[in-house]
């Protein structure tokens, strides 16, 4: 009985003293980087967490920007972070779920064994929207047209998640469209809008004013609701085909063994953050959605599932990065 009871005084002495060696952090400014340029979506909205996670926890978290290879570079440099909640990453679809797929040789991290999730801090559909001069009215005509004559789709580049959308939709509906893989959303929107091809593939935020300006056409949102900024365009569930959804995400991850009292602080914050008017109307202003509240073991349930979902899709249609 003596050496019961030592154990668990023993036990929960060290649980204190865990939990005291965290309740300094954060014991310094905290960096979150990302693997964007400054200005995409992605850096707006590590700016817009980092300024308020400033004043939630009364020290400077900065954005630290390694953009390259899609993303790779920096979040292969968090990766290697040491893992005391002085370091996070903002990531997203494309460098987490779809480059270690995509890449495997040249992808210098595992994002299911070197990071640990936080919480998702936005997230915005695919969107397919055609030139208004190709004649396409639906999703359905477009499907139609593509099997009665040779039309061209453009992308945001070879491997990203516009491209892997539309080899998703191309697989479990079966109609016939050639990719044109461009270097960014703005060369392909830009392809678009000219009449060069009829259709492209997109997240949201980079087609919506084109869309409220009556530049695109809007034909199907690829998620399982429609978006509150185009309420107007059908999900593809509605036209038949509900299983179909394709989500870029956002989310706050950190280096794997980051201690868990302060991912769930993070976690806290986060949530309650996302649910003040000030940050919903920041969402509104990007054309983003909120993010779903998730625990970070949720989190991270979610996060495997998006690697071996878009894993999948890769390997299926059998993408390669030329």
């Amino acid at each position: 009985m003596k050496l019961k009871a030592f154990t668990l005084v023993a036990a929960a002495t060290l649980a204190l003293a865990s939990g005291a060696a965290h309740a300094t952090w954060p014991n310094g400014p905290v960096t979150i980087v990302v693997p964007f340029a400054a200005g995409q979506t992605g850096d707006i909205v590590a700016r817009m967490v980092s300024k308020e996670l400033q004043v939630k926890f009364k020290q400077a978290f900065i954005v630290d920007n390694r953009p390259g290879s899609g993303g790779r570079i920096g979040t292969a440099f968090a990766a290697r972070a040491k893992p005391d909640g002085q370091t996070l990453l903002l990531t997203s679809s494309g460098p987490y779920a779809i480059a270690p797929a995509l890449y495997p040789r040249d992808t210098k991290y595992n994002p299911l064994t070197d990071f640990t999730g936080i919480a998702e801090t936005a997230s915005t559909p695919q969107v397919i929207a055609v030139s208004n001069a190709s004649g396409i009215t639906s999703f359905s005509d477009l499907v139609k047209q593509s099997k009665a004559k040779d039309m061209s789709y453009g992308s945001a580049g070879n491997g990203s998640l516009q491209h892997l959308t539309m080899e998703l939709l191309k697989k479990e509906i079966k109609f016939p469209i050639v990719h044109v893989p461009y270097k960014g959303s703005s060369e392909s929107k830009t392809a678009v809008i000219s009449n060069t091809l009829e259709v492209t593939s997109d997240s949201l935020p980079p087609l919506v004013s084109s869309i409220k300006s009556n530049q695109l056409k809007a034909i199907a949102v690829v998620d399982e609701k429609r978006s509150s900024y185009i309420p107007d365009v059908p999900t593809l569930g509605e036209l038949g085909f509900p299983k179909l959804s394709a989500v870029a995400f956002f989310g706050l991850v950190a280096p794997k063994g980051t201690p868990k009292d302060i991912v769930d602080a993070l976690n806290r914050e986060v949530i309650a953050m996302f649910k003040t008017p000030a940050f919903q109307e920041q969402m509104k202003t990007q054309a983003l959605t909120p993010p779903v509240e998730r625990t970070p073991e949720q989190f991270n349930a979610y996060l495997a599932g998006e690697v071996a979902r878009w894993k999948k899709v890769v390997d299926d249609a059998k993408v390669t990065a030329e």
